[in-house]
């Protein structure tokens, strides 16, 4: 039996590192997002209480679709996502203009729509999944909502987190939910068989159905602190997730 379970693993985990979970939507609603703001709906559906910090990202640069992803606020006019998602900004000079991060409506505050203004630090995927993969932006005008307190030391394997991230809904692809997912923070040894050293500023998730659009989605423990972001996933029925682990302090992170 633990040879089965073992080989499913390895299976699984093979498949993670073949993906990442944001990539440009085959949008039918393409056509509206031709210059921002984008007129996506994002919603927090009935059945959740939604995290009024955790933003919808568009990226209107990408040269056929949208890029979609995940954005996180961290301070008045500072947001973090997946490195990969701004890549079509990166390669035009690291300004931003082009993206938008959306709010859904909660807490009595109406949907709202922020401007990019450029990337300030940023740290890629060098050809491997298990690359750290996230980037700091600072947005054109603040944001009156309540930033995600960043966490201060580590987390153990066996960890319970909340993965909170903003996916288009699966029969309409305009609207967007904001849900929350709990995970676990799975050994890093599982990750040995693609890496000599498993990386410390990676970490595998399981019971993590990531979804595309996931990318830069805040993982957050118990108590609200942000940890890290999601950068790929697998298929969604292996529930398989890899988080960056954010720097400490994180504005101290080179390029």
């Amino acid at each position: 039996m633990r040879v089965e379970v073992r080989f499913a693993t390895v299976v699984s985990i093979a498949a993670l590192l073949s993906l990442t979970s944001c990539r440009p939507g085959s949008s039918p609603t393409a056509r509206y997002v031709e210059s921002g703001p984008p007129r996506y709906e994002i919603v927090c559906p009935v059945d959740e209480v939604c995290d009024e910090s955790v933003a919808l990202l568009v990226g209107l640069s990408a040269p056929v679709e949208p890029m979609r992803c995940t954005a996180a606020l961290i301070g008045p006019t500072t947001a973090v996502t997946a490195g990969h998602c701004i890549a079509w900004e990166l390669a035009m000079g690291e300004r931003c203009t082009d993206v938008w991060l959306g709010f859904a409506s909660t807490g009595g505050r109406p949907t709202e729509w922020v401007g990019c203004e450029r990337v300030t630090s940023v740290r890629r995927a060098a050809g491997t999944p298990l690359s750290p993969d996230y980037a700091v932006l600072e947005l054109a005008t603040a944001v009156d909502r309540r930033p995600i307190p960043l966490a201060h030391g580590g987390i153990a394997a066996g960890d319970v987190v909340r993965m909170v991230s903003v996916t288009a809904d699966r029969f309409y692809d305009d609207r967007h939910e904001v849900r929350s997912r709990r995970c676990v923070v799975d050994e890093n040894r599982n990750l040995a068989p693609w890496s000599p050293v498993a990386p410390p500023s990676v970490r595998l998730l399981s019971s993590c159905p990531v979804r595309e659009g996931s990318s830069g989605a805040p993982v957050l423990d118990r108590r609200g602190r942000m940890h890290g972001l999601i950068h790929g996933g697998g298929p969604r029925y292996f529930a398989y997730g890899l988080m960056t682990l954010l720097p400490q302090p994180i504005e101290h992170d080179h390029r």
